[in-house]
């Protein structure tokens, strides 16, 4: 009776450590492989990580990386397209959504409608980011553009 007992104990902390275990925090900064090279504002006040399990910003202010899991577009051709950073945003566009992290609200801001449209000859034309916006073009649908102010709406290109 007293082995069972014992037994039984050591089963039961075994299981609590695995269960604690797989709900750990994981690391922020890992955003798994493959990955494209990390890159950073001008100002270094951000830093931009996007690899298979998503995209994370560092952000120099909060001295912290942001996560966001997303299914991510990791084909080396799309690199510096659909993962750009500048001093006010970071945008990392996937299969299903385009995600852009806003510096002055520090986070991310998600548009979930469709994914970017990563066609290989329209890179150039389809990924624009500015000072004051971030504009993409969604597969198979309209334009769309982040502002700090207003957010993601749908334009006209």
């Amino acid at each position: 009776m007293k082995r069972t007992g014992i037994v039984i104990l050591l089963a039961a902390v075994l299981m609590l450590s695995w269960a604690l275990a797989c709900h750990a925090q994981q690391d922020p900064a890992n955003v798994g492989t493959p990955a494209f090279k990390p890159v950073s504002s001008k100002s270094g006040n951000m830093t931009l990580r996007y690899g298979f399990l998503g995209a994370s910003v560092y952000d120099g202010s909060t001295k912290k990386w942001n996560f966001h899991k997303m299914t991510t577009i990791t084909r080396g051709k799309v690199e510096g397209f659909v993962n750009m950073v500048n001093d006010r945003f970071a945008l990392a566009a996937g299969l299903h959504e385009v995600s852009v992290y806003d510096y002055g609200k520090h986070q991310w801001a998600v548009y979930r409608g469709r994914g970017a449209d990563d066609s290989t000859g329209m890179l150039k034309t389809n990924f624009e980011m500015t000072g004051d916006y971030v504009k993409v073009k969604t597969l198979n649908g309209p334009w769309i553009r982040y502002t700090g102010a207003a957010g993601w709406q749908e334009v006209s290109k």
